[in-house]
């Protein structure tokens, strides 16, 4: 038996990646956390204990002063590479940036094993040179690498989530961590509608009275987009799903608006947020005794990690630290080339 895996979560949101270590059973102990957004802290610290507590400003962190660990996650702000964002790229002065503070870290000190996640369009052609320049990076200092783009809708979240994820392994065989990854494949899951994840009983004021035109929705999409509400013109902003497919994705933004079997329009609760995310009600239960709002959970739940996608790349990579799965609890009735 493997000691307890020791983790290090930098931009560590509410900690969905703890949260996926522990659902599926492995033993494990955060070293520490690293986050400086006082919501996703509030959460987290509700959630998880952690030795050293929050390290805070990444860039306030001393590469010689950073604790051991086995298992380092960095899910960096995706702010100036997603398609929502002004585009400005992995450069240094901007929120993407702030991953090259990783590298710093990481220049003298070598956990085992890295995750990385981000948005598509990290390896879009605006992108992808600095995504590879990361990755050249990474072999010098001796990890073996592997991403894929992998969506949470296929691995039982309702939403339509597609995200890059890059397992890093130092020292280990490029053939074993590549074929680890493809193996994540058969954790994958027939895609689930909304409507087994929401709730009847919902406060009057997430209901949006608006006039709105129906159409037709397409066929074998991973969403339905239902209709539109007639009394703004932002197209997204319009738009009104069915709870017979998936939803959109979540965002910082804001919840997307959903049509209910009544034939009224609604926005999302906290807790059918997180619900998409993969969060099971038991944590989803603690988060909600916070002082945050509604729409500060939805928001801190787009900018998580769905959480079944991480329980299939930790099944391949941790199964050594695996000691008891947690109890199954319902949630309410391209391959690139890599470098």
């Amino acid at each position: 038996m493997n000691d307890k895996l020791k983790v290090i979560s930098l931009f560590s949101g509410y900690g969905t990646q703890e949260l996926a270590l522990k659902y599926i059973g492995v033993d494990y102990e955060v070293i520490a956390n690293c986050d400086n957004f006082k919501a996703a802290n509030e959460c987290y610290d509700a959630l998880h204990t952690t030795q050293n507590g929050n390290l805070g400003d990444i860039k306030q962190v001393n590469e010689n002063n950073f604790p051991s660990c086995d298992l380092l996650t960095y899910s960096f702000p995706c702010v100036d590479v997603s398609i929502s964002g002004k585009q400005e790229g992995i450069k240094e002065g901007t929120r993407s940036g702030l991953l090259f503070d990783v590298e710093r870290l990481l220049s003298v000190n070598r956990p085992k094993f890295l995750l990385m996640e981000n948005v598509k369009n990290l390896v879009s052609k605006n992108h992808y040179e600095a995504f590879k320049k990361h990755i050249y990076f990474l072999r010098g200092l001796g990890y073996s690498s592997y991403w894929r783009l992998l969506n949470g809708a296929d691995f039982g979240c309702p939403q339509n989530r597609e995200r890059v994820f890059m397992i890093s392994v130092l020292h280990g065989n490029p053939d074993d961590v590549k074929q680890k990854m493809m193996n994540v494949d058969r954790y994958k899951k027939p895609k689930v509608p909304m409507m087994s994840f929401v709730d009847s009983n919902i406060d009057e004021s997430l209901f949006v009275d608006c006039p709105f035109t129906l159409h037709e929705a397409k066929q074998n999409t991973v969403c339905k987009l239902v209709a539109r509400r007639d009394d703004i013109n932002y197209d997204q902003m319009r738009r009104i799903y069915s709870l017979d497919a998936c939803s959109p994705c979540l965002t910082t933004s804001g919840s997307p608006q959903i049509m209910t079997p009544d034939d009224r329009v609604r926005t999302l609760t906290a807790r059918e947020g997180y619900r998409f995310m993969g969060v099971k009600d038991s944590d989803i239960d603690v988060m909600l005794t916070t002082s945050l709002s509604t729409r500060a959970h939805i928001a801190l739940a787009g900018n998580s990690i769905c959480v079944p996608v991480m329980e299939a790349i930790f099944s391949e990579f941790f199964v050594d630290y695996i000691v008891e799965k947690e109890p199954v609890l319902s949630n309410q009735s391209n391959e690139e080339v890599n470098d």
